[in-house]
C-alpha cells in the first residue's frame, strides 16, 4: 500500500493565503514568481524531524515542568506502534493495531504496567475483563473491472461490525452516486448492486452510506477524498449491506473504471467477505497508584487500544498519563495533596454492543471510586500534526501538507457548573502553547470521559483530523512539542486544583439525559 505523498513547509511557518472582509469567496489571482527548479530536501533545513517542530518555550516561574519532556514522551509512543505491528505482522496484514481482546491488547496491558513500575507506583496491578463475542474481519478482496481494467481496491477496509458477504462471494454491476444525496440517487437503481460514494474530512454528512443501503445496495464503497491512499478504519455504519472504506486513489479509479463504460454497458465488482464472533476473549484496567496528602483523588486516564499503529489514537494520551505518573512519583508524598490514580482503560473502538467495558466498570462503580475526586483528565490524541489538504497555490496540489506544528484540540473542562475548573484549564493551556479550539465544546465530551462527566469533574482534550483512524497515523504524525505541551498543562491544572478545596469541583450527578 501506498502512503500519501506528504510535503514538508520550508522554514519556519505555514504558508496562508490572507483574504481582505468581502473577498471571501471571489476568484484570487495567483501571484506571478519564478519557479524553483527543485523542492528543497528537507534534510537540508533541519536534521531530524524532531528538529523541525516549534516548542513553546517555558513561562516564567514554571521551571520545574521541564522535567515533562515530550522526546522522551514520543518513545513511548513508538513503542507502542510497535506492540500493534508485531500484531500485523504475526496475526493480521490487514486488521490491525492495539485491539481490544487481542494479543495486542494484552501486550499494552502489561507493557503499561511495567511502565507504572518503573516509574514508582503502588498497588500496580492488571484487572481482567470478560468481553462479548468481538467482531472479527477474517479475509476480504474487492477488484473492480471494465473497460479493459482491473483495479484491486488494496485500500478497502470493512467498517467496524460489517456483515459478512454470501459464502463465495459476489459479483454484481458498479454504480457511482457522487456525494450520495439523494440528488446523486436520482434516477440510479442501485439495488443488488455496488455503489461506491465519496466523502471527505470537513464536507456535510450527507448519510450516502446509509441511503444507498435503504435503497438497496448489495455492497457499498465510502471513497474518503483526501488525498493518497490511506486505510481507513470506521466506526459501524449501521447498515444491512457491508460497507467499506475506500482510499482516495483507488476509489477514483474505480470511479474512472465505471465512467469508461459504453452505454448500456456497466462495471462489475467482484467482493469476498468473511466475518467471525470470536468468543471467550478478556480485555483489562490497568491500574497504579500514587498516595497522597488525603483520601481525596485525582484520577489520569487513557485508552489503550488503538487502530493500525495508533500514534495518535490513543499511544499519545497514554504516553502523557506515564509521563506524568513519572513527574508526580518524584514530588515527597506530602506535598501531593490528593491521591492519584492511574488507569490505562481497555477502550472503545470495538463499538457497538459489548464495547467499553472498563469504563462501564469504573461507572457501575463510581459511588466506591469517586466519592472524593477532585479532578479525572483523560489523556485522548493530545498531540497530532498540522495538516493542510490541497493548499491553494502550492507546488503539488494533491497532498497533504504538514507543518511545523500540532493541531489545536476540542476540549472540555467541567461544563457550565465549573467555571473555575474552565478557567485553570484555559490559563494552563495558553501558558504552555497548548492550542485549543476558542470555545469549550458545546456537548457532552467526546471519547473517554464521556462516561463520567456527570457524576465527575473533567478535563479532555482530543482531536480527530485527517489521520485519524488510518494507517497513516504514525509516531511520525505526533510531534513531541505537542505531547510536551498538553502534559504540562495537565500538569498544570492537577497543581491549580490541589490549591482549591473538593467542593469547589464536586456537583449533583447530571440527570442520564445529558449523557452524550
Amino acid at each position: 500500500m501506498r502512503r500519501p505523498s506528504v510535503c514538508w513547509i520550508a522554514l519556519f511557518g505555514v504558508l496562508a493565503v490572507s483574504i481582505a472582509p468581502g473577498q471571501r469567496g471571489r476568484a484570487q489571482q495567483a501571484p506571478a514568481a519564478p519557479q524553483p527548479a527543485a523542492v528543497t530536501p528537507r534534510a537540508a533545513l533541519y536534521p531530524t524531524l524532531d528538529d523541525a517542530f516549534l516548542r513553546w518555550p517555558l513561562p516564567e516561574g514554571a521551571e520545574r515542568y521541564a522535567a515533562i519532556d515530550g522526546k522522551r514522551m514520543h518513545r513511548d509512543v513508538v513503542e507502542q506502534a510497535l506492540i500493534s505491528r508485531r500484531y500485523r505482522d504475526q496475526v493480521h496484514p490487514k486488521f490491525w493495531g492495539r485491539i481490544t481482546g487481542t494479543s495486542s491488547d494484552h501486550e499494552s496491558a502489561e507493557w503499561l504496567a511495567a511502565k507504572f513500575k518503573r516509574v514508582g507506583l503502588s498497588d500496580v496491578r492488571i484487572q481482567p475483563l470478560d468481553l462479548e463475542p468481538q467482531w472479527m474481519p477474517h479475509s476480504w478482496d474487492v477488484v473492480v473491472t471494465g473497460a479493459g481494467k482491473a483495479v484491486r481496491l488494496e485500500s478497502a477496509q470493512p467498517f467496524y461490525g460489517a456483515n459478512a458477504l454470501p459464502v463465495g462471494g459476489i459479483e454484481v454491476e458498479a454504480v457511482y452516486a457522487g456525494l450520495g444525496s439523494e440528488a446523486d440517487f436520482a434516477g440510479k437503481d442501485v439495488g443488488r448492486k455496488a455503489v461506491f460514494v465519496f466523502n471527505q474530512t470537513g464536507l456535510r454528512d450527507e448519510g450516502a452510506v446509509r441511503r444507498a443501503d435503504a435503497k438497496g445496495a448489495a455492497v457499498i464503497f465510502e471513497v474518503d477524498m483526501l488525498p493518497g491512499n490511506a486505510r481507513y478504519q470506521a466506526y459501524p455504519s449501521g447498515t444491512q449491506a457491508p460497507a467499506f472504506t475506500v482510499g482516495s486513489d483507488q476509489g477514483y479509479a474505480a470511479r474512472d473504471v465505471i465512467a469508461a463504460m459504453p452505454a448500456g454497458q456497466a462495471a462489475r465488482v467482484k467482493a469476498g467477505f468473511e466475518t467471525r464472533r470470536v468468543p471467550n476473549l478478556k480485555t483489562s484496567l490497568v491500574w497504579g497508584t500514587l498516595p497522597g496528602a488525603t483520601d481525596e483523588t485525582i484520577y489520569l486516564i487513557a485508552h489503550r487500544d488503538g487502530w493500525f499503529d495508533a500514534a495518535g489514537d490513543n499511544a499519545s494520551g497514554v504516553a502523557s498519563i506515564v509521563a506524568l505518573a513519572e513527574y508526580y512519583a518524584k514530588v515527597p508524598q506530602a506535598e501531593r495533596r490528593r491521591t492519584m490514580v492511574f488507569v490505562g482503560l481497555d477502550g472503545h473502538h470495538n463499538s457497538g454492543t459489548g464495547a467499553g467495558v472498563g469504563r462501564r466498570w469504573m461507572w457501575d462503580n463510581r459511588k466506591t471510586l469517586f466519592p472524593k475526586t477532585a479532578l479525572m483528565i483523560n489523556a485522548e490524541h493530545p498531540s497530532t500534526i498540522q495538516t493542510t489538504v490541497r493548499p491553494r497555490y502550492y507546488q503539488n496540489d494533491n497532498t497533504i501538507v504538514w507543518s511545523n506544528t500540532y493541531m489545536p484540540q476540542q476540549w472540555y473542562a467541567g461544563g457550565p457548573s465549573r467555571r473555575t475548573l474552565e478557567m485553570i484549564a484555559v490559563n494552563a493551556f495558553r501558558a504552555f502553547g497548548a492550542s485549543m479550539y476558542l470555545d469549550p465544546n458545546p456537548r457532552p465530551p467526546a471519547g473517554d470521559l464521556g462516561a463520567f462527566f456527570r457524576g465527575v469533574p473533567g478535563v479532555a482534550t482530543s482531536e480527530f483530523y485527517h489521520y485519524f483512524h488510518t494507517d497513516q497515523e504514525t509516531p511520525d504524525a505526533v510531534p513531541w512539542t505537542g505531547l510536551e505541551a498538553s502534559t504540562r498543562a495537565y500538569a498544570k491544572i492537577i497543581d491549580e486544583v490541589n490549591k482549591l478545596p473538593l467542593s469547589t469541583f464536586q456537583r449533583p450527578e447530571e440527570p442520564t439525559s445529558t449523557r452524550q
